[in-house]
């Protein structure tokens, strides 16, 4: 019970700062981006999506192997420890090597960029085993604070070096900053010393349990990056760092609710015995609550973008207006692996997730001779297509009945509709001359969002009745349980 209560306590620990550690890192990345131009932010922007993919090539199943390991010895630490370093040298050796293959045709800034954050991994790396130790002994109350100090503490620096003119290097340095306090601080937490053992039997279990998972999660990390990857090379570093603003309200909401909530639906639906039910009200929730936010983001991109990033961001309005279409679609599909998983097809996912990143692929390259905003046209298009599709198949091979469909997901479309109608019209309202401070906007905005929302909730709420009692009942579930444990 002590051990139960103790997990508990971390993982509300874990949640509480984290909520704090993003707003510290969106108001790092807000003061960044004002001091920057358009280039240098793309240009390390660029860089960064080939060290994330060497981070993924390092500790994909790295950790899992030591997280799902019933004993750990020193031994084993010390040969996760070389193994996960020493592909880390090696990896950046190899893309070191071949760089001239991205770069080529790329500004002398950029080669040099990359080149100094070839040497992050090889840093970083010293983190994954110590990380998954903390985790294995629950101590998320460490790791969490150790990340938002490290943020905190990188931030004020890269800040600083920003406003003295160290233009793109100023980002580099909150990279390095990063890893270095983080570095630091686990050190003290664990108190692990490298030694020179090693068993080579350890080693090779540990990449035959990690090369599988490696697979999915390069496969993962490009389906997720394509839109990226396609921007940077045909399009440029500074539609890149345009695209990054667009999407960082965004992904910073997809964050804090679609992926912080993954394992509660997927350990929620599990236990559940009608799991078409239960993904249909979860997903339902998430659509009924989240959707609204993502589109406002969208409706009211106007007024805030320029006021927060600056007024060299301006062509970031446009992108965040198209890629609000896709609000709805993806958070109806955002649990469709969990659906086929809890129903034991794994492999089939696997199948299906290699045709839809093939269609992302395709698609980006038929459109190499578009403009940049032509281009995320297309893909706004192709994400809905996809998203429509998954839900159809998702219903024709009865992974999710048609009755759960139309009582829980269909009210919530209906009511991101109404809620689409209500925002455009406060809009047109905030478009008229009668408010001229961009501060009284951006604050009207915030409030016409919450006016619309209501407004939707309680016509949904009053014209489909299967769905309002849903709605009502897990309410009230919630608040009684609330009060049962303040008692």
């Amino acid at each position: 019970m002590k051990k139960k209560s103790s997990v508990l306590n971390s993982s509300s620990w874990t949640l509480g700062v984290k909520f704090i550690e993003r707003g510290v890192s969106l108001i790092i990345y807000i003061m960044l981006a004002r001091f920057l131009s358009i280039e240098e932010f793309g240009v390390v922007a660029f860089a960064m999506l080939f060290l994330e993919f060497i981070t993924v090539i390092i500790s994909s199943g790295v950790k899992d192997f030591i997280l799902t390991r019933k004993e750990v010895n020193k031994i084993f630490i010390d040969t996760c420890t070389f193994s996960v370093v020493t592909v880390s040298i090696l990896v950046s050796i190899l893309f070191y090597l071949v760089m001239d293959l991205f770069f080529i045709d790329k500004s002398e800034l950029m080669q040099d960029v990359f080149k100094v954050l070839l040497l992050l991994p090889a840093i970083s790396s010293f983190n994954i085993v110590q990380t998954a130790l903390l985790q294995r002994n629950f101590n998320f109350k460490s790791l969490s604070l150790r990340n938002l100090f490290s943020t905190l503490v990188a931030g004020v620096i890269s800040v600083y070096c920003a406003f003295d003119g160290y233009g793109a290097w100023a980002l580099v340095i909150n990279q390095y900053s990063k890893v270095i306090v983080d570095t630091i601080i686990l050190q003290v937490i664990v108190k692990y010393k490298p030694g020179l053992s090693f068993s080579y039997t350890y080693f090779k279990e540990c990449y035959r349990f990690s090369i599988p998972l490696l697979v999915s999660e390069v496969m993962n990390f490009w389906s997720t990056r394509m839109m990226d990857l396609f921007v940077s090379i045909i399009h440029g570093v500074g539609s890149l760092a345009v695209l990054n603003i667009s999407r960082k309200f965004t992904r910073l909401v997809q964050q804090l609710s679609l992926t912080s909530l993954r394992p509660v639906v997927l350990s929620y639906a599990t236990k559940s015995e009608d799991k078409s039910e239960a993904f249909a009200k979860f997903i339902s929730y998430i659509t009924f609550v989240v959707a609204p936010i993502l589109i406002a983001i969208g409706v009211y991109a106007e007024f805030y973008v320029t006021p927060i990033f600056g007024e060299q961001w301006e062509p970031a309005i446009v992108i965040i207006e198209i890629l609000s279409f896709t609000a709805v679609a993806q958070c109806l599909s955002w649990y469709f692996g969990l659906v086929l998983i809890t129903q034991g097809k794994n492999v089939l996912l696997f199948k299906l997730n290699v045709v839809f990143t093939s269609i992302f692929f395709l698609a980006g390259l038929f459109s190499y001779k578009l403009q940049f905003t032509e281009y995320i046209i297309v893909q706004t298009f192709v994400i809905n297509m996809v998203s429509i599709y998954k839900f159809y198949f998702l219903i024709k091979n009865k992974y999710m009945g048609y009755h759960d469909f139309k009582s829980y997901i269909v009210p919530s479309v209906i009511s991101c509709l109404i809620f689409v109608f209500t925002s455009l019209v406060f809009r047109s309202f905030l478009n008229s001359d009668f408010f001229d401070s961009p501060w009284v906007k951006l604050s009207l905005t915030m409030l016409f969002s919450i006016f619309s929302f209501l407004i939707s909730f309680f016509i949904t709420m009053l014209f489909f009745s299967v769905f309002s009692k849903d709605i009502k009942e897990a309410f009230f579930r919630v608040t009684s349980k609330s009060r049962k444990g303040k008692a």
